[in-house]
């Protein structure tokens, strides 16, 4: 979900509606819940095993439906979050939906179970990170910048100069030496 926290930290520098912003990635956050609990619908009640290509064969096709509607709904409001960008948004450019779908095959020895089981974990962290770049835009404020802290700068201390003479001692050192 690089495109989220892409457009999260354009938000962070110029300023966005954070409130607004907060709202529709809790609301992707809501439809990967809805997710989860298709996923784990399956899992309390597997069926009959697919074949041992794909995961759609052993959770069905309404299931692998519903979760691509609900792919389709998070897209929108990934949109959305990146419109709130500004003109940066233009360059982002959507890497993976905010909901696990079904469209995966099976790796070697894998059963349905064990993939939905892995979905649902994925779910979970996708649904953790949403939740983590809402708290990050919360506050923000259209139009001001987030107070974002530089770097740390190591402090040197100041070089210490040669003791330097003044023009006119040296004039005078000069002179002295010439008399002797």
């Amino acid at each position: 979900m690089q495109i989220l926290d892409q457009a999260v930290a354009v938000m962070r520098k110029r300023g966005a509606d954070g409130a607004k912003v907060a709202a529709q990635l809790e609301a992707i956050a809501a439809c990967g819940e809805q997710a989860a609990r298709l996923w784990q619908g399956y899992l309390a009640n597997p069926g009959a095993p697919g074949d041992k290509y794909t995961i759609v064969s052993w959770i069905g096709a309404a299931r692998a439906k519903q979760l691509h509607e609900l792919s389709l709904k998070a897209h929108e409001l990934v949109s959305a979050v990146c419109a709130a960008a500004g003109d940066q948004s233009r360059f982002l450019v959507l890497d993976e939906s905010p909901v696990v779908l079904a469209y995966r095959g099976l790796k070697e020895g894998e059963t349905g179970p064990q993939a939905a089981q892995v979905s649902i974990d994925a779910q979970q962290e996708h649904i953790k990170h949403l939740r983590a770049l809402a708290d990050q835009v919360r506050n923000l404020k259209p139009g001001a910048k987030a107070a974002m802290k530089p770097p740390a700068k190591k402090k040197t201390p100041p070089k210490k100069k040669a003791a330097t003479k003044k023009p006119a001692a040296r004039k005078a050192v000069k002179k002295a030496a010439k008399k002797k």
